[in-house]
């Protein structure tokens, strides 16, 4: 027998991150300017923009692009041919292209990067946690997180042999990853993973990915953890959200299917984005023999707000059976009345407005 940490922890990316994304959450200019973004890629995936949808088109566009004296939250990158330009009397956008098939080119946000400070506080708490399993949510990309790792652990003396990201479905640079003491034996994708709605078109499931990543812990034993960033509530219609939401968290459900979870060691994790009690998160929170490691815990929030557990480890009755240990790390959250590390002094340099979770399990 042996013990082994396994933890999860929403990281609010490490270098950089879009400048909008640091308004969500705690500006309803944030939720506004993602809500537009979202409409506009929407609208610009059109075969025409005939009539109604080039007049959405351009009164987003005014609102960014001629009202603003200087878009600070995205721009359009034209590859090939003009998507619009900025009439000649200056009284707004006028629309060149007339279609998706008329111009090469996407919606990008503008990123900075995060406070110094703030990316330190993020390793004191991973530091603090001390797993040998970490999924990490909200990842620039796998070489921020292999500098991190190498740069920012490596100094606090914890740095992990195996750091991995699997690019997902967010344009916006906010993916699921590991990082693990003990090998990889093998690494699926559900990016690709996909429904058919009630308007006949194809889409996505996942907003970012359900990764699902093989652990070799030795003696014959892997650990499966399924990492997961759910959709948020950030913009968009609750209805559409919670929709959303509940799509991804069946086809969790339905991934783990194929496994025994009276005798496979399986985690899944990461933010859910939801309540254990709510809707979208209902069936999965109803898995014969997965178990939240917070059940009994109090208080369980994981949220800045100090309301709410949106972050989970859902472990499978093996390790359930096994739990020695559990802990919600919240000192990198800058709260009023939350005990915090020294360093963190405000909302700026907080690790995230996530606090992480560990257990230990003796397997």
């Amino acid at each position: 027998m042996k013990k082994i940490r396994i933890g999860t922890f929403n990281v609010n990316n490490l270098f950089e991150r879009p400048k909008v994304m640091e308004l969500e959450g705690f500006s309803a200019t944030g939720k506004a300017v993602l809500k537009d973004v979202a409409d506009l890629e929407v609208l610009l995936e059109n075969s025409s923009y005939a009539d109604n949808v080039g007049d959405e088109i351009v009164k987003i566009l005014n609102k960014y692009f001629h009202a603003m004296p200087s878009n600070p939250w995205f721009r359009i990158n034209e590859i090939r041919e003009r998507l619009f330009s900025i009439k000649q009397d200056g009284s707004g956008v006028a629309l060149k292209a007339k279609g998706r098939g008329s111009w090469l080119g996407w919606v990008e946000l503008l990123k900075q990067n995060t406070n110094e400070v703030s990316i330190q506080n993020t390793a004191r708490v991973v530091k603090a946690i001390d797993v040998d399993i970490l999924c990490v949510v909200e990842v620039d990309d796998r070489i921020a997180l292999k500098r991190f790792n190498e740069y920012l652990l490596g100094k606090e003396n914890i740095e992990y042999p195996h750091a991995m990201v699997i690019d997902g479905n967010d344009e916006r640079g906010i993916d699921v990853g590991i990082l693990t003491r003990y090998p990889m034996a093998s690494i699926k994708t559900h990016i690709d993973d996909t429904y058919k709605s009630t308007n006949g078109q194809t889409y996505k499931i996942f907003s970012r990915d359900c990764a699902e990543y093989k652990i070799d812990i030795g003696d014959g034993k892997f650990v499966h953890c399924l990492c997961n960033h759910l959709k948020s509530k950030g913009f968009g219609s609750p209805a559409s959200n919670n929709a959303k939401r509940k799509r991804q968290a069946d086809r969790i459900v339905k991934i783990l299917q194929s496994y025994d979870l009276t005798k496979d060691l399986v985690v899944v994790a990461g933010d859910l984005n939801d309540t254990p009690g709510s809707a979208p998160l209902r069936n999965l929170m109803a898995v014969p023999n997965l178990i939240d490691v917070l059940k009994n815990v109090n208080p369980k929030w994981t949220y800045h707000t100090g309301n709410d557990q949106i972050d989970y480890l859902l472990v499978s009755q093996p390790l359930a059976d096994n739990i020695k240990a559990v802990g919600i790390e919240r000192r990198g959250i800058f709260k009023t009345g939350n005990a915090h590390f020294p360093e963190v002094t405000n909302k700026v340099t907080q690790a995230s407005d996530h606090a992480a979770i560990f257990a230990e399990f003796e397997v």
